[in-house]
């Protein structure tokens, strides 16, 4: 306590040069706390858990053309049958068939899902086989798995994340609560279970789905002519590094089905990076990080810079307290307390700035400045970035008081009093 009240009686006798010190804190804490918060968001969001797993997993790639050998197949026969022979084949664990419900794909169908009249969400509508949870590893309620599911179309399944929402705004919403097409309330779905919770990719949040299981019945009268999606989860003991060459080279020709010919298994990996380019979460990414690391060296030479200078200038006073009795260490606590005590006072009053840009614009969430994406808004983020940019300058306050300080303790106390 005494090094706190005595350092501020030092700070308020050197008010003048201190001042120029705190405005310098001031405006370099707000840059280090977006840092903090940008990038500490979005490395949060990509190592969190997907709640899927995709090692192991290939979709197949399809060609349609010529001629129909078989005018008695529809298309969604082919696909089907397409499907039986992967199952079957010893190297393959479980297999799916999908339509514009894959993670990762670009391909998507919306719809509102309602539960009363006035709560509705704008939900991802996935229509899968029966093994599609198991191809992907995603959570499953074990009294009500996915594949006992009904294939009329009317019974579904709500990743966590829809469920809570629904929860969250209805009150008294359960399991057993009536859903409504958003459009036509005449349709009405059973809930069966909750799945999740997932992320549909590793720059996302959580996601809004509704999971429809179908089959080759209900896929003829819904998606006759639509293009199906075909993945399948390959042993660990088949997944080799050569497998694509061999699976290309000797098992892709025994899919076939009539005009409906196999081209390719890509590994799912390969579709998320691809994905993550196409949406440009690469680029943005990348260039957040490069900008981040400009400003941040930056801001580390300049802050250094500042208490090397401000440490160096007071040599003559070092030297002077040691002559008068004062220890090394501390003339070295009371250096490193007085830098410390600058940075959290210019500190407090920047994080009052810092929370008002970002809870005062009505538009947050929706700039570039201050993003929901892909962390919510809340006061524990607020908080961890402000610790954050508080540690990292009081490292670049430390590094630039140690080695001057270090030095300037060399001098010897009669040199010190013959340059007073």
């Amino acid at each position: 306590m005494k090094y706190i009240l005595h350092n501020l009686h030092m700070i308020r006798a050197r008010f003048r040069s201190n001042g120029w010190v705190l405005a310098e804190l001031f405006v370099v804490f707000l840059v280090m706390w977006y840092l903090c918060d940008s990038l500490g968001c979005l490395k949060y969001t990509f190592y969190r858990p997907l709640g899927m797993d995709i090692s192991h997993v290939y979709q197949l790639s399809t060609i349609e053309g010529g001629e129909s050998r078989d005018t008695t197949l529809t298309t969604v026969d082919k696909y089907f049958n397409l499907l039986e022979k992967l199952q079957a084949l010893p190297e393959v664990e479980c297999a799916a068939l999908s339509y514009f419900s894959l993670p990762m794909s670009g391909q998507n169908s919306y719809s509102m899902l309602a539960a009363n009249d006035s709560v509705g969400l704008n939900v991802r509508n996935l229509f899968v086989t029966a093994d599609y949870c198991r191809v992907f590893r995603m959570m499953e309620d074990e009294r009500h798995p996915f594949a006992g599911l009904p294939t009329d179309g009317y019974h579904v399944m709500l990743t966590k994340r829809a469920y809570e929402l629904f929860k969250e705004h209805v009150p008294g919403f359960s399991l057993d609560t009536k859903l409504y097409d958003g459009r036509d309330t005449s349709e009405v779905f059973t809930q069966c279970g909750v799945i999740g919770p997932i992320r549909t990719y590793r720059y996302g949040s959580d996601a809004r789905s509704v999971f429809h299981r179908i089959d080759r019945a209900f896929s003829n009268e819904n998606f006759d002519n639509n293009w199906a999606q075909l993945t399948f989860r390959l042993k660990p003991s088949a997944d080799t590094p050569d497998f694509r060459a061999r699976f290309n080279r000797e098992i892709a020709s025994r899919l076939d089905v009539d005009n409906v010919f196999v081209a390719d298994a890509v590994p799912y990996t390969t579709q998320q990076h691809l994905f993550e380019v196409m949406n440009g979460d690469v680029d943005r990414v990348n260039t957040q990080t490069l900008v981040a690391f400009f400003l941040l060296v930056n801001v580390f030479l300049g802050l250094i810079g500042t208490f090397w200078y401000r440490t160096r200038r007071r040599r003559s006073e070092i030297g002077l307290r040691m002559s008068m009795g004062s220890s090394r260490s501390n003339i070295f606590c009371l250096l490193m307390g007085e830098g410390l005590l600058l940075l959290t006072m210019a500190a407090l009053p920047a994080m009052f700035v810092c929370y008002a840009v970002a809870i005062a614009e009505p538009s947050v969430g929706h700039t570039a400045l201050i993003s929901t994406w892909p962390v919510e808004w809340s006061g524990v983020r607020f908080l961890l970035g402000c610790v954050g940019a508080w540690l990292l300058m009081a490292l670049m306050v430390v590094v630039g008081i140690w080695f001057p300080a270090r030095r300037a303790m060399k001098i010897q106390p009669a040199d010190a009093l013959h340059e007073e």
